[in-house]
């Protein structure tokens, strides 16, 4: 041959080391298919890992829009005599920024949509508590008083008493019930696909939070994934709590 004329010579390791000069066209099929193969096994991970990150922001960015929104809430009913519809609609307001209305031109019937969308979703997937005050807190602290707006006795646990204040036994406790503490829990919806049914399942499997059982429920009923959102807040009473 023209190599071993000219005195050219090889290792014998390089050919068997899978190197060769003369076969160009096979190696690169064989180096193709491999990575082929490799990027196939490969890419379903990576797809499910995009996700599930996209899923995570959009968890956290529930989280910290639930926060905002019941401290929203639980202001409103301190300034509303404790009303609960006072408090779900400023949550539900609140929540509205989940779905922000950036491609349309008339921003109010945007908004009022968004509140809409989320007032129907709370119906179903959300529940606001109150923790403070207790029934009993009402039964021993509340009187009845007049009310000059509605030209009526009320009866409420009142901002301010005299009697509470001056007194040494259950002035501690009359402060307390003066404090209005709420829970609120929203189940998120999971939309994006495999990484909703994923942590769906994880939080449910790994969580014991009473948050965490009222969306599994809700979830199993509804045959949709859900996350549960939890925050509490609490304001001074800034209004006479009534029932």
């Amino acid at each position: 041959m023209l190599l071993s004329r000219l005195g050219i010579t090889f290792p014998a390791a390089f050919p068997a080391a899978g190197f060769s000069l003369f076969k160009p066209g096979k190696t690169l099929r064989k180096h193709s298919g491999q990575a082929g193969i490799e990027l196939l096994i490969v890419w379903p991970v990576i797809v499910a890992a995009v996700f599930t990150f996209v899923q995570a922001l959009i968890i956290w960015w529930g989280q910290q829009t639930l926060t905002v929104a019941n401290q929203y809430a639980v202001r409103a009913g301190s300034i509303n005599n404790g009303s609960h519809n006072a408090m779900v609609n400023t949550l539900v307001a609140g929540m509205a920024g989940l779905k922000p209305q950036l491609s349309t031109d008339n921003k109010m019937v945007a908004v009022t949509e968004a509140v809409v969308e989320q007032r129907l979703h709370y119906a179903q997937f959300g529940q606001l508590k109150v923790l403070s005050p207790t029934v009993e807190d009402f039964r021993q602290f509340a009187d009845w008083r007049w009310d000059d707006e509605l030209k009526a006795e009320v009866l409420e646990i009142s901002v301010d008493h005299y009697h509470a204040r001056a007194s040494s036994d259950g002035s501690e406790q009359w402060h307390q019930a003066r404090v209005l503490v709420i829970e609120t829990y929203w189940c998120l919806p999971l939309d994006i696909p495999i990484a909703g049914e994923f942590l769906s399942a994880t939080q449910t499997l790994l969580s014991d939070s009473k948050a965490a059982r009222y969306c599994a429920t809700r979830s199993r009923v509804f045959n949709k994934p859900l996350w549960a959102l939890s925050n509490t807040a609490q304001h001074s009473m800034l209004s006479g709590y009534r029932k």
